[in-house]
C-alpha cells in the first residue's frame, strides 16, 4: 500500500541480538497511519511502525508495504498471487516527508507496551529483517502492510490484546469495506468487483477489518491490552503529524463505467434489432466476442489458477462464461452454433439469481456488461426456428 520503492536498507535496532531492559524501557513505539491517496497504489492508505530510542539517536520506521516494481513478470506474478512484498527500514523524517509531498495526512499513536513487550517486539522485527525472512507472500485481505503490524503487536504482547467485537449483523463484508476507498477511481472499482469472488463477500471480524490501515487505527484505538491482570488502552490518542484534507469526491464521476456500458448496450440493441446491417453485425460480433472471450479467459484464470483466495468462486464467470471463446471460433469461421448459443445464454441467465442466492455483491456496471453479450448470444439462438 506504500508507494512502490525498492528496499533501501535493513536497519537493525541495535547491533547484536540481545537488548537490555533499560534500552527497551526507554524506547517508544508508535503506530503510524497514513491517509489514502488518489493513485491506484495509495487509495487504501498505509500503516507502519515507528521505533524511537533517543539516547541512541534511533528514529526508524518499519514498513511492510514495499515491493520492487521491476520484478520480472510483475503483472503475471501479481495476478497469480505470487508477488513478494518486503520489510524496509528507514528514517522517520524521510517517511513523513514523502507523505507531506503527496499531501496525505499522517497520524501517530504511541503504543502501550511494557519493556518486556518492546524487547520481544525488537526481536521479532530483527527476525523479520533477516535476508531469509525479509520477503513475504502478499495477500491483499489477509497478509499486507497493516495485518503484519497487527500480528507482530499481538505476538509481542506478554498477555492479551483485546479487540472490540461487533455483532454479526453490524459487520461489513470485505467488498463493502474496500468499496468507499475505490470510488475515487471508478474503473478500478468496477474492475475489482468484476474479479473478486465470494470470499470478498464474507463478513469481516474486527481483526479481519484491520487489513485496511484506517480500520487498523480505529480498531486498535478501541482495543485493550492486559498488563499484570490490569486492562489498559493499547494506544494513546492520535497525534496529527501531517495535516491535509481527505480525498474529495467532488468532480469524480463514479457513474462513468455504468454510463459507458449502458451506452454500448444501447448501440448493440440498435444494431441487433433495428439496423441489422450484415457487415456491421458481423464486425460487431467479432469485436465483442474477442473482448468477452478475453474476459472469460481472465475469469477462468483468476478463479482456478490465482493463489489469491479472494478471486475464487467468482459467479461473474456465469455471466461471461467459458463457452464464449468457443462461440468466437464459430463466428470467425462463419458457422452456426445454435445449440451452443442457447446453452451459453442459459448459463448467463443464471448469473444474477445465483449471485443473489450466494450473496455475491454485484457492481451496477456489471449488469450492462453482461447484457451486451447476452443480446448477441440471444440473436444467435434463433428462437422460433428448429435446430
Amino acid at each position: 500500500m506504500k508507494r512502490f520503492i525498492i528496499i533501501l536498507t535493513a536497519l537493525f535496532l541495535l547491533s547484536g541480538q540481545s537488548y537490555s531492559r533499560e534500552i527497551a524501557d526507554s524506547a517508544e513505539v508508535y503506530l503510524i497511519t497514513c491517509a489514502p491517496g488518489n493513485e491506484s497504489y495509495s487509495i487504501y492508505g498505509h500503516t507502519a511502525l515507528r521505533v524511537v530510542i533517543r539516547e541512541h539517536n534511533i528514529d526508524v520506521v518499519y514498513n511492510w508495504g514495499i515491493f520492487d516494481f521491476s520484478t520480472p513478470n510483475f503483472v503475471l506474478r501479481f495476478a497469480k498471487g505470487r508477488l513478494d512484498y518486503m520489510l524496509g527500514a528507514y528514517s522517520y523524517d524521510r517517511f513523513v516527508n514523502e507523505y507531506r509531498s503527496e499531501e496525505r495526512a499522517v497520524w501517530s499513536q504511541k503504543i502501550n507496551l511494557t519493556a518486556a513487550e518492546k524487547e520481544r517486539l525488537f526481536v521479532l522485527i530483527n527476525e523479520n529483517l533477516k535476508p531469509e525472512n525479509i520477503k513475504y507472500r502478499y495477500d491483499f485481505f489477509f497478509d499486507n502492510c497493516a495485518t503484519r503490524v497487527r500480528d507482530i503487536l499481538v505476538a509481542s504482547a506478554t498477555d492479551t490484546i483485546i479487540f472490540p467485537e461487533k455483532e454479526r449483523k453490524d459487520r461489513a463484508s470485505f467488498r463493502q469495506l474496500i468499496d468507499p476507498h475505490q470510488k475515487v477511481l471508478p474503473w478500478l472499482d468496477f474492475g475489482a468487483d468484476m474479479l473478486l469472488g465470494l470470499q470478498a463477500d464474507r463478513k469481516a471480524t474486527t481483526a479481519d477489518e484491520m487489513f485496511l490501515p484506517i480500520f487498523l487505527k480505529e480498531n486498535m484505538s478501541s482495543s485493550q491490552i492486559v498488563h499484570d491482570g490490569v486492562t489498559e488502552p493499547l494506544l494513546e490518542e492520535a497525534v496529527i503529524v501531517a495535516d491535509f484534507p481527505g480525498i474529495s469526491m467532488k468532480g469524480i464521476r463514479v457513474w462513468i463505467p455504468q454510463f459507458v456500458l449502458y451506452a454500448v448496450l444501447l448501440f448493440v440493441l440498435l444494431v441487433t434489432f433495428v439496423l441489422g446491417i450484415p457487415f456491421l453485425v458481423r464486425f460487431l460480433d467479432i469485436i465483442l466476442f474477442i473482448i468477452y472471450s478475453v474476459i472469460a479467459i481472465l475469469l477462468i484464470f483468476t478463479n482456478f489458477w490465482s493463489e489469491h483466495d479472494a478471486l475464487h468462486f467468482n459467479l461473474v464467470l456465469l455471466g461471461i462464461n467459458p463457452i464464449l471463446p468457443v462461440l468466437l471460433f464459430y463466428i470467425l469461421v462463419q458457422r452456426k452454433a445454435v445449440a451452443l448459443n442457447r446453452i451459453a445464454l442459459t448459463v448467463s441467465l443464471l448469473w444474477i439469481p445465483a449471485s443473489l442466492i450466494a450473496g455475491q455483491g454485484i457492481n451496477p456496471a456489471l449488469i450492462p456488461l453482461v447484457l451486451i453479450i447476452m443480446v448477441r448470444i440471444f440473436r444467435h439462438c434463433e428462437f422460433g426456428k428448429t435446430l
